[in-house]
């Protein structure tokens, strides 16, 4: 990246002399782009995520947390030098700690003795490195334009302290070294359960400055394409551990979109086999999106920005000081390749010019608002509150009442959500309306016969696992409540197109103002499909008194008995314990099977006679 800050004691002729180069070299644009018809998707809320997965038993979440370019002007290293550059991160340590791994772009070389923070060189103190490492940063990427500002011996410095500070990297190689295809990392999480994973990093330029010895990673080909090598370096990384990492330096400067090469550049890095790419360079954030590649997803933010610099001038109008710390989600499952659930990400300012701190309530609204509007989060879903924990992207339960039991994956965020988006409900809600689970995740036919799924049991509930939906449509509950009613009263067993549904909602087709008042509270038609019954009275197992109960397609409603004056509907109608009654998939289906045949044999029966 370049950039710049004037330093204060600059001669006149200084000054003319870096005016020209600004003018020629690093002239920004500084107003907001055209959107071409090729981002009108960037411009879009992202959909489909979280993707949790179906929380096997043995599954594990982990959380890789990734920040923008660390560049140090002038006026950065003046102000590090006489407060100490741990300063530098204060504002934000716990935030950079809190992921299992945290990322950065280590912009420029370690040069004691040639330090420098103006266009064209930024060279840095040692004590930086060691800075950087004390923030909860653990691996840096290298590969970038100002990757060898002060020369070769700058590389091989930079190497050395970048080494003694205990910070990973990849990107460039010290003279005396030989290239390695990828860095092997490995995630903790906090369970103890361990990722192998890999960490790539590559740039489109050097900013002209000769590679002799050719240390610095280099992204493009004569063509304007990825390099065969990254391919087959990515390619590598994909076949010998578990998840793919790679920052990529790229783009033009001071612009919200990515440009086509950028675009271009990704899709063949996923189809290569990055899971994560984390974009550098271009001083501002660009957005995220989520390649498919034949049902693999990639993760991909196009540029993370800046993250420390001094570049206030170009603030208003293409936020150079509005940050981002950016979580994303991994979920690995046993004997399978890790996939990310999505992403979170917490809005950041930096201050004063200097250095970064999370935006408060009330605190730079505008740059907030571009924050979210690059993450594609219109209502800031995704986005963390900086007085809060880092909450978990994939939520998982145990329950003392089921401790043999962990509720994890999408059928947690279910649990969570009751099914119905994104906002999460008080834990009273979702055990009345879904109950404690009652058996692990396991694999059995679907509720329509026809294939199998994934499938948890609760007390309520038989939910299913579809993992080609977005959510909040990938769990859905099986029709217990036709199952057991039809059972139950004797009555003929239809297939679930033939279910006679009352589906006049507007009139009486649901029996009781209080069923229709806990009907729309929490979910109506999606969470417990149509009325099928009338007013129907049952006897209570517990208390032996008669109750008024209504059958759903998915649910048995009942009226609590004595049930105190209360304005919430869910302290006067409970659900009915249908997983107790269900009598299972497999003689679901075979009566559905013996039925569908006895239809058969009367209609054939029926044409013989006619004729």
């Amino acid at each position: 990246m370049s950039g710049f800050v004037a330093r204060p004691n600059l001669s006149k002729s200084s000054l003319a002399l870096l005016s020209l180069l600004l003018l020629t070299l690093v002239t920004p644009k500084l107003s907001s782009p055209s959107i071409t018809l090729a981002q009108d998707i960037l411009t879009t809320p992202i959909s489909g995520l979280p993707q949790c997965g179906a929380g096997e038993s043995g599954t594990t979440y982990f959380t890789l947390a990734a920040v923008g370019d660390l560049l140090l002007h002038y006026n950065i290293q003046t102000t590090a030098n006489s407060l100490g550059y741990d300063y530098l991160f204060d504002k934000v340590r716990p935030y950079l700690q809190a992921a299992d791994l945290t990322y950065a772009n280590f912009e420029g070389v370690i040069a004691p003795g040639q330090e420098s923070g103006e266009f064209p060189t930024f060279a840095y103190n040692p004590h930086f490195a060691t800075a950087v490492k004390n923030s909860g940063i653990d691996v840096v990427s290298t590969a970038n334009n100002h990757a060898i500002d002060r020369g070769p011996a700058s590389v091989d410095s930079t190497i050395n302290f970048l080494d003694e500070a205990g910070l990973l990297h990849h990107g460039t190689t010290a003279r005396d070294q030989t290239p390695i295809p990828y860095l092997p990392l490995e995630f903790t999480a906090k369970n103890g359960n361990k990722l192998k994973a890999a960490f790539l990093s590559f740039t489109f330029s050097t900013n002209g400055i000769p590679d002799p010895y050719n240390q610095v990673n280099m992204l493009w080909d004569g063509n304007g394409r990825i390099r065969q090598s990254v391919k087959e370096a990515v390619a590598q990384a994909h076949r010998e551990t578990d998840l793919v990492i790679a920052a990529i330096h790229w783009g033009d400067e001071y612009q919200f979109y990515p440009n086509a090469a950028q675009r271009q550049g990704a899709r063949d890095l996923a189809e290569a086999g990055v899971d994560i790419l984390l974009g550098d360079h271009p001083h501002t954030i660009e957005p995220t999106e989520i390649l498919d590649t034949a049902g693999r997803k990639t993760l991909v933010i196009y540029s993370l920005g800046n993250f420390i610099a001094a570049q206030e001038a170009f603030q208003s109008q293409n936020y150079t000081q509005t940050a981002l710390i950016y979580y994303v989600g991994i979920v690995k499952s046993p004997n399978s390749h890790a996939t990310v659930t999505g992403y979170q990400y917490l809005p950041v300012y930096i201050e004063n010019d200097t250095r970064p701190t999370p935006i408060l309530p009330g605190q730079y609204s505008a740059a907030r608002s571009h924050v979210l509007e690059q993450m594609r989060d219109p209502t800031g879903y995704f986005a963390l509150d900086p007085n809060a924990k880092l909450k978990e992207l994939c939520p998982f339960y145990n329950f003392k009442e089921a401790p043999e039991i962990e509720l994890a994956g999408d059928f947690a965020l279910y649990f969570q959500t009751l099914g119905q988006g994104y906002i999460s409900h008080p834990l009273p809600e979702s055990v009345a309306l879904i109950g404690f689970p009652t058996s692990p995740v396991r694999e059995e036919l679907a509720g329509d016969c026809s294939h199998k799924v994934k499938v948890i049991y609760t007390e309520r509930q038989r939910l299913e696992w579809q993992p080609e939906a977005n959510w909040p449509y990938r769990v859905v509950g099986t029709q217990l409540g036709a199952e057991v009613y039809f059972r139950k009263y004797d009555l003929p067993l239809p297939n679930s197109e033939a279910i006679p549904r009352r589906t006049d909602l507007s009139g009486d087709a649901i029996v009781d103002p209080r069923f229709k008042e806990f009907f729309n509270a929490y979910g109506g038609l999606s969470v417990f499909g149509y009325p099928l019954s009338s007013d129907l009275y049952e006897v209570d197992p517990v208390t032996r008194k008669s109750k008024l109960v209504q059958y759903f397609e998915r649910a048995r409603f009942e009226l609590v008995q004595d049930a105190p004056e209360d304005p919430n509907p869910l302290y006067r109608v409970q659900l009915g314990l249908l997983s107790e009654e269900y009598p299972g998939v497999e003689a679901v289906c075979e009566a559905r099977q013996k039925s569908t045949k006895e239809a058969g044999r009367k209609e054939q029966g029926a044409r013989k006679k006619k004729f």
